[in-house]
């Protein structure tokens, strides 16, 4: 897997990315003929055969892919087999695929299966084509559990322990190619409208982008046999032939790429293929597959959720005598989505952040002890903390009313079910959780050891062994991989030492309901944020003072608390009887957004460019330029809830050597090395 610059110029990353990238976006409009079978009327054609779409989808893409020899092949039982597919209208074929993967006894750990659409059905048409299929209702009932039918980007959903989904909504072409060009798809299916009726789709660059992204011997199926078809996969440099097709349809098209390194593009062949090691990736046995993990808060915890899932060994270590000691482990901890008014990669970050954190949360409350109150977060139009206010209007065109509302006083008093001071921008997805609860839960899995009461001071790296070290040089572990998840420490390591990380220290006051107050209904977040009552109490949240304080409860920053969360509502609304105060440090960065990535090696970096005459544009960013497995998460601020899970899911896929959640631009934008590459343009 390439490092995350490569795909980007230098001069890219000194400002942030603004790319066209709506968030909102257009479900499929349907008509239905005989016996709920779905008509598109964009296309002006059916979904699926009305000869028996189960029959034709099992001849053309599970059996034509030959998935079961593959999977029979495949010897190495922790590797992970990928396929994507370009129109997943209903998913039927993912169903199906599911369905075999679940009941083939030989095959690999995981199946990651990346599914395109542009249209993507509501939820009621979701639910409507699927009672079609009576042998599939197990599946498709857990597969619309957690669907989402709006918003453009990746949705990444697990089924199980074994099956990930990564859902990309919006034009297919821009969003295959905003994926990373990692040579990691095994198996490919073509099931979008006909070329006839779907031109701007079936396109030479389109077979261009799925060779940058197939394994060597990568397979290709598809019902259409069409000339221009077959002739764009041959001049992306697959092996192509016509197989006899289902039913009264003639022939099915079968394709594999060829087994050389070569490709279509300079990009893709620069870029290690499916045989050659990623990033921080090591070779698949029991004693690489393990990790070290500094920081047990939200963003560590996560990161061991996210790989031991993955069958990876997990030490998790913490200064603490406890997980979640830190912000983190706040009893009320808020959900919602950080909003900007215009389209950028940051928009999509924290939008897809938000999402799949929520589908996470309700999964975890399913099927745990956690619960997460998905009460809804109003946040106050007068306190969102911006140098410029936000446009009601611009905010409404590019979010989905089911990410955020735009509600009047009345409208938002009535949610609360109190009498609220302003306007405010409604997330109905929102909520809170118990910060601890999270964090322990997360740590729930037979692979992860936490080891507390260790001050990790130093990181040595020998022999492709990462030594995780205190004060006196003892080594208290070591494994390949590790990743920085401490918070406002994660600086305080000689690698890190160059990242602008800041240390921003907040108290929560905790106060008694009154009779107004107990009836509170949502999470209010305004000067300050007011939660629901918990156990006859509310909690504010939180002063804000850059650095770290003494530790000691200050009065002063009480009575901001109370006096900021008391602005939030009408008449004389909270109690002024304090509790008990709770003090925590949160961590963020210059440019005030996460830290997600590889660790930079500063030396190596300035000793290639500043040597240059000329910090030249066409330079770029490779492997070499980073610390062989040394990764880091932090400087999540406020936001963290959202942002760690699908973080630590993005990390887990680098390090894992999976196709990514997050485009390549994306990566760029949260990679470590912006700060780098800004402070050597500052110094040429």
């Amino acid at each position: 897997m390439q490092c995350a610059y490569s795909r980007l110029t230098l001069l890219n990353v000194f400002g942030i990315l603004e790319l066209i990238l709506p968030v909102k976006i257009e479900n499929a409009w349907l008509r239905w003929i005989d016996s709920n079978l779905p008509f598109s009327r964009y296309y002006k054609d059916i979904y699926y055969s009305s000869e028996n779409e189960l029959e034709e989808s099992q001849h053309v893409f599970i059996a034509g892919s030959e998935l079961s020899a593959q999977w029979r092949e495949m010897a190495d039982r922790d590797s992970s087999f990928t396929i994507a597919e370009i129109g997943f209208g209903a998913g039927l074929n993912f169903l199906q695929t599911c369905q075999l993967f679940r009941e083939t006894q030989y095959k690999p750990d995981r199946l990651h299966y990346i599914g395109f659409e542009k249209y993507p059905l509501s939820c009621g048409d979701l639910a409507r084509v699927h009672s079609r299929w009576p042998s599939l209702a197990k599946l498709s009932e857990e597969f619309r559990i957690s669907y989402s039918d709006h918003s453009r980007g990746c949705h990444r959903l697990h089924l199980d322990n074994e099956i990930l989904l990564d859902l990309h909504f919006g034009d297919t072409l821009s969003q295959l190619a905003n994926l990373p060009s990692h040579r990691l798809i095994d198996a490919w299916y073509l099931d979008g409208f006909a070329p006839r009726l779907n031109p701007e789709m079936w396109q030479p660059q389109l077979f261009h982008e799925i060779a940058n992204r197939s394994k060597s011997g990568a397979t290709l199926t598809s019902y259409s046999v069409a000339g221009n078809v077959r002739r764009n996969l041959q001049a992306a440099e697959f092996v192509v032939e016509k197989r006899p097709g289902h039913a009264r349809k003639r022939n099915m098209l079968f394709a594999s790429q060829k087994g050389v390194q070569g490709s279509t593009s300079k990009a893709a062949s620069s870029h290690p293929t499916s045989a050659g090691k990623s990033i921080g990736y090591t070779a698949n046995n029991a004693y690489s597959r393990s990790a070290l993990i500094i920081g047990a808060g939200l963003a560590g915890c996560s990161m061991a959720h996210s790989l031991s899932r993955r069958n990876w060994q997990i030490k998790l270590v913490d200064q603490a005598s406890q997980a979640a000691s830190g912000a983190s482990g706040n009893a009320q901890l808020a959900l919602r989505c950080r909003l900007f008014q215009s389209e950028s990669e940051l928009a999509q970050f924290y939008l897809q952040s938000f999402l799949y954190a929520q589908r996470q949360l309700h999964q975890f409350t399913k099927h745990s002890n956690l619960n997460f109150h998905n009460c809804g977060v109003l946040q106050l139009v007068g306190a969102m903390n911006k140098r410029k206010d936000l446009d009601a209007r611009r905010l409404q065109q590019l979010y989905d009313k089911q990410v955020m509302q735009v509600l009047d006083i009345k409208a938002a008093s009535k949610l609360a079910n109190s009498q609220l001071t302003e306007a405010a921008y409604y997330f109905p997805l929102g909520g809170w959780v118990d910060g601890s609860l999270l964090c322990n839960l997360y740590l729930e899995h037979p692979n992860i050891e936490l080891i507390t009461d260790q001050n990790i001071t130093s990181l040595k790296q020998d022999d492709n062994q990462w030594q995780l070290l205190d004060k006196d040089g003892q080594e208290i572990a070591r494994a390949p991989i590790v990743v920085i998840a401490n918070g406002y420490k994660a600086s305080g390591f000689e690698q890190t030492s160059q990242l602008p990380l800041q240390s921003i220290t907040g108290q929560s006051t905790i106060i008694d309901t009154t009779a107004q107050s107990l009836s509170l209904a949502t999470v209010v977040c305004g000067i300050r944020t007011v939660f629901p009552a918990k156990d006859n109490q509310h909690n504010l949240s939180a002063s804000y003072r850059r650095g770290i304080v003494d530790g000691t409860v200050k009065a002063e920053d009480d009575r901001q608390n109370l006096e900021g969360a008391q602005a939030c509502f009408e008449g004389d609304y909270l109690s002024r009887a304090i509790q008990s105060a709770q003090i925590s440090v949160r961590c963020n960065a210059k440019d005030n957004y996460p830290v997600v990535g590889k660790v930079p090696n500063v030396a190596v970096v300035q000793d290639h460019f500043l040597s240059r005459t000329r910090f030249r544009e066409t330079k770029k960013i490779h492997n070499g330029h980073y610390f062989s497995g040394l990764y880091i998460s932090a400087a999540h601020g406020s936001t963290g809830l959202a942002t760690c899970p699908l973080s630590s899911e993005y990390l887990a896929s680098m390090i894992n050597h999976e196709m990514s959640p997050f485009s390549h631009e994306l990566m760029n934008t949260l990679d470590p090395m912006r700060f780098v590459l800004r402070e050597m343009k500052k110094k040429r």
